[in-house]
């Protein structure tokens, strides 16, 4: 919400500063003014982190805190606060991710996601056999969900000269727990130098902790980069192996899991979306 006010003012800047003008316009990050020595002349403009009061000529003063104006629902009018999203690499391998966010309160909302493992790059598995390296399809299929709730900074953030403001922006810490099940090819090795391409289940989980920053563009578009730890659990059987173990890294599309199950995971990804109703 701005306000448009008129009459001999002054601004009190917080390295202890005093410009005295006419206000033309208090927005949710800036404060337009006329110099008061050329009140039709161009029109300046004092980002509201610099000040620190305005006296109006009627002698009414304005404190300004920009935190406690960032935080009020109030100052982000008509702006949208649901998105819909994908995860712009996941396609390149192997899964296709789409997610909602909705908005609870400034600096607070939940995330839910769909994955369908399969929609996208077949990926490819390498395997040794006598002098030779082969490889197969993964032939992957499967699908997961994930939820979690978003913490967010004040979202407020300057590109260049410009300073953009969206209630749905600004880095944040994101609790999330994944959920997934899928089936993809694997190389058995038997006995006597044997082997078989085997398709076999895989089910998982992951509990994250993901720290990201989100942006938004023109209230339409948004960017959202991320990347999570946290820890998985899995019964993935590692390919090229004799045994039956799942002691190795098993990539899982939505988590990478290191070492034993349960272990270290780890989570990134890049989404774009679009602001919605």
């Amino acid at each position: 919400m701005t306000q448009i006010l008129y009459g001999q003012d002054q601004i009190f800047k917080k390295d202890g500063n005093k410009i005295i003008c006419k206000i033309k316009e208090i927005g949710l990050s800036e404060v337009k003014y006329y110099n008061h020595d050329n009140l039709q002349g161009p029109l300046y403009s004092i980002s509201k982190e610099q000040v620190h009061m305005i006296v109006f000529e009627n002698g009414k003063k304005e404190v300004f805190n920009v935190n406690e104006d960032l935080k009020n629902k109030d100052n982000y009018p008509g702006q949208l606060t649901k998105a819909i999203k994908l995860n712009f690499l996941s396609p390149l391998i192997g899964y296709s991710e789409f997610s909602f966010e909705k908005l609870n309160a400034v600096g607070k909302s939940y995330e839910i996601s769909l994955g369908i493992i399969g929609l996208g790059k077949n990926n490819l598995l390498d395997y040794s056999y006598a002098t030779s390296i082969n490889e197969t399809k993964k032939n992957q299929f499967g699908v997961f969900v994930s939820g979690g709730y978003k913490f967010s900074k004040l979202p407020d953030f300057l590109f260049g000269r410009t300073r953009f403001t969206h209630v749905m922006q600004g880095a944040y810490i994101k609790p999330v727990l994944y959920l997934g099940t899928y089936s993809e090819n694997r190389v058995a090795y038997k006995a006597s130098s044997q082997y078989t391409i085997e398709k076999q289940q895989v089910n998982f989980g992951a509990l994250h902790l993901e720290f990201g920053k989100q942006w938004v563009f023109n209230d339409k578009v948004l960017l959202d980069g991320f990347w999570g730890i946290g820890y998985g659990f899995d019964n993935k059987l590692e390919s090229n192996s004799y045994t039956n173990s799942n002691t190795s890294t098993a990539y899982n599309y939505a988590n990478t899991r290191l070492g034993n199950s349960p272990g270290l995971s780890f989570s990134f990804g890049v989404k774009l979306g679009i602001l919605v109703k």
